[in-house]
């Protein structure tokens, strides 16, 4: 995808998200107050976690990558058409789209956002795929502005609570992990969303304290970026945090959370949307055309004053971003 038209779309898409949770925490009344679309999409992966428990873990002799994920999945394949076609009929009408065949193209992002079937493993291409439908949505004019805090504290949220799920469950293989000099085995966005709420906190959560007990406790349940390190701190217990997440640590030390931000959106550019084997199962279709294609079709669907300002590009909508300590080498 690289320096494409809808590489800048994508970046510039996370921008506006992140702008819109900048200094906001998350609280738990944000679902009842939020849009139709984002009920929708909650409510689906709600039944998206209720099936793990239709599907417990199969005795075998990997310790990694347990097969009943393969049943859990070819339930969601089976069904994804149908429950993103639900969520959309729950929104007023009339609708912008065809919703039968909208339906049937955000099913296959829907399919490839929790991890594959054949290998039982999970990374940032998945995730990106998620965020695809977020991204679809939003170009179809069916995720407004005033949906943008929600789509990320809300749905992104719930996203990931069903992620962490399976990946506990399941014990999915991080997919082309880094390792202990990666940023994390499994994610990128949450940094980068959880990043942004900080903004302007440096007081009540310094970079530095991220990962001391009082902090996380404080504050996981508030911000994405202190849960997905309490996701670490869990997982890999009884190493300093130094130790297993050295990246994570060195970025730490950035005294402000606003160039914490820049650098990591600058690093997802780059290291997730940028990289061939991230995104090589990466979809395209007629709302997120190949980067290739001249006609540039999904740029050219009609925008309204209230849809997210997907057309801005990363660089004018923040200052140019610093970069952050260079990953090291085994």
């Amino acid at each position: 995808m690289g320096n494409s038209k809808l590489c800048e779309q994508l970046i510039s898409f996370a921008s506006e998200l992140s702008e819109a949770i900048r200094g906001l925490p998350a609280s738990p009344d944000r679902l009842e107050k939020a849009s139709p679309l984002i009920q929708g999409l909650t409510a689906m992966l709600d039944e998206l976690e209720r099936w793990i428990d239709d599907f417990p873990p199969i005795q075998q002799p990997m310790r990694f990558g347990n097969k009943a994920f393969r049943l859990w999945h070819a339930r969601l394949v089976e069904r994804a058409k149908d429950l993103m076609l639900t969520v959309l009929q729950k929104l007023p009408s009339p609708l912008p789209v065809d919703l039968e065949a909208f339906a049937s193209e955000l099913s296959c992002y829907l399919c490839g956002a929790f991890g594959d079937e054949r290998r039982i493993d999970y990374g940032t291409g998945h995730e990106a795929s998620f965020f695809a439908v977020l991204f679809a949505l939003g170009l179809r004019n069916l995720l407004l502005r005033q949906d943008a805090p929600d789509a990320v504290l809300v749905v992104f949220a719930a996203y990931m609570r069903v992620m962490r799920r399976l990946q506990t469950v399941y014990v999915l293989e991080p997919a082309g992990s880094h390792g202990v000099w990666g940023l994390d085995d499994f994610h990128m966005l949450p940094f980068l969303f959880g990043s942004a709420q900080l903004i302007g906190l440096e007081e009540e959560v310094p970079p530095g304290t991220v990962y001391q007990e009082r902090v996380v406790r404080d504050h996981r349940a508030a911000f994405l970026y202190v849960d997905a390190i309490y996701q670490i701190l869990l997982v890999k217990k009884g190493a300093p945090f130094h130790e297993t997440s050295p990246m994570l640590y060195d970025i730490g030390q950035i005294p402000e959370w606003q160039k914490i931000h820049n650098g990591l959106v600058k690093m997802y550019s780059g290291e997730v949307l940028g990289k061939f084997p991230v995104i090589q199962h990466f979809l395209f279709g007629q709302t997120l055309p190949w980067p290739g294609d001249a006609s540039d079709q999904g740029a050219a669907v009609g925008r309204t004053p209230e849809q997210l300002a997907f057309a801005r590009s990363a660089a004018a909508a923040m200052p140019p971003p610093p970069h952050l300590p260079a990953s090291r080498r085994r």
